[in-house]
């Protein structure tokens, strides 16, 4: 017992201390539940460091360890708390979707979907004006081309290589493509624009790699450097108004690389998902008992979300959103 207590807490304190670093980046992302760890085990020292208070037992060094680990556990989970409770802000959703409202569905729809008929009854159901997909692939257009171009006569996708793969935007909307005026990484990011009541809308659907061994930690930093860097050059030369950034940007909230984009973005853009607690994007199928949030939805103060939800897209990984877009007045 002493030398897992001693392990978890060593665990538990590496993201204090090397920020940054790939391995704190796969610890802090499951920080909701370094925050139940933290409590488990500060009941267990503190039942077994109660039991060695008893008449009859020695003082030693066991006792002693035991006090502090509780004391450093309840460090731990004041501390942890506190860092998922900053994200989050005390403001109310209130889903009053308006009439005329832009209604746009996001998806990580996963590679290897193969559940067409599926994929077609929950866009129908949902009747957007807008779909962005990322993770689109040949197979997908090949099934569903028929069905999505009877109601969605427009149509983007990013032009990396020869498949159709990756970001795709299917719109009732026309679509001007900003996206290959400008280098990019291999997986490319779609940037477009769409036109809603006399005002151009523009579109940053974003999906980075997944950072789940260190070369890919190490590309996707990269690509939201490039990222960042994009967007600052776009705003400063055309200074839009109405922007929205959707993305699988493969960051948790608590990750260090967010707040290098949170500072970034700040004054322009503001993450809607902050509103919404324990918004968890994504399950790992391996561990199912284990979800993250990754996906965030980005806008400018000039748009009103006015209703958001989330639902599960037949065969992803991913949680998909359902939002409305409307103009502030």
């Amino acid at each position: 017992m002493i030398a897992l207590i001693f392990i978890v807490v060593l665990v538990l304190l590496f993201p204090l201390f090397f920020s940054g670093y790939y391995v704190t980046e796969l610890i802090i992302s499951f920080l909701p539940y370094i925050v139940i760890i933290s409590w488990i085990f500060a009941v267990i020292t503190f039942v077994h460091f109660r039991k060695k208070m008893k008449p009859g037992y020695p003082i030693s060094a066991h006792r002693y360890f035991r006090g502090i680990s509780f004391l450093m556990f309840c460090f731990l989970f004041f501390w942890y708390s506190k860092q998922f409770n900053t994200f989050y802000v005390q403001e109310p959703f209130i889903q009053t979707a308006q009439s005329g409202d832009l209604k746009v569905l996001f998806a990580n729809i996963h590679k290897d979907n193969i559940q067409y008929e599926a994929i077609k009854k929950t866009i129908s159901d949902a009747d957007p004006d807008i779909i962005l997909f990322v993770e689109f692939a040949d197979h997908h257009y090949a099934q569903l081309k028929e069905f999505l171009q009877t109601r969605y006569p427009y149509i983007n996708n990013t032009t990396r290589s020869k498949k159709f793969v990756g970001n795709v935007v299917f719109s009732k909307y026309p679509i001007t493509n900003k996206a290959d005026d400008f280098p990019q990484w291999m997986r490319r990011y779609g940037y477009f624009s769409v036109p809603y009541k006399n005002q151009d809308v523009y579109f940053y659907l974003v999906h980075t790699s997944s950072p789940d061994n260190y070369s890919h930690f190490i590309m996707r930093n990269e690509q939201l450097a490039v990222l960042v860097q994009n967007f600052k050059n776009h705003e400063a030369d055309k200074k839009h108004n109405n922007i929205v950034m959707v993305w699988d940007f493969n960051v948790t909230p608590w990750s260090p690389y967010y707040d290098i984009l949170a500072s970034a973005f700040s004054g322009e853009l503001v993450n809607v998902t902050k509103r919404i607690p324990f918004l968890f994007t994504r399950r790992f199928k391996e561990l199912p008992l284990f979800f993250v949030h990754i996906d965030h939805l980005l806008t400018t103060p000039s748009l009103n979300v006015n209703r958001f939800q989330t639902f599960t897209m037949p065969w992803s990984d991913h949680k998909a959103f359902l939002f409305t877009l409307g103009l502030k007045e």
